[in-house]
């Protein structure tokens, strides 16, 4: 009975991130790792990106791995002046009006990135922007 049980459980990560935002792990290695770990159903939700979610979904095709993908994102916003992330699950990455939304995004991070390098130089601490900082 036990071991029927263990063939029927489900093991969920529904909040994950890659390189794509801010993630250690590239798109192939966090499959690589959920499946070490063994993790059944897998959401990547990067930081308002999608760019992780085909590679991954092809990763995932091409080594016939027994996973199951969500395409997610955690999207940053504002609410009453205070930043938070709201997480979509079992999006379309594709849908024209969040793709408008995520490059909108793209590009303020990016601002800020370069402010905050800025900055940082203007500190003493050259390279930052470039991530060549010793």
């Amino acid at each position: 009975m036990t071991e029927l049980l263990s063939d029927l459980r489900v093991i969920y990560d529904l909040h994950s991130h890659t390189t794509a935002s801010d993630g250690e792990l590239s798109p192939d290695e966090l499959i690589d790792r959920a499946i070490e770990k063994q993790i059944t159903v897998l959401a990547i939700t990067d930081h308002d990106t999608t760019a992780a979610i085909q590679p991954a979904k092809n990763y995932i095709a091409e080594k016939s791995l027994p996973l199951t993908l969500i395409s997610g994102v955690e999207i940053s916003t504002l609410w009453e002046n205070i930043e938070i992330h709201i997480v979509g699950l079992q999006i379309d990455i594709e849908h024209q009006a969040m793709t408008t939304c995520l490059a909108k995004q793209s590009q303020c991070r990016e601002t800020r990135a370069k402010m905050i390098g800025e900055r940082l130089a203007k500190a003493g601490i050259a390279g930052a922007w470039k991530g060549q900082v010793p």
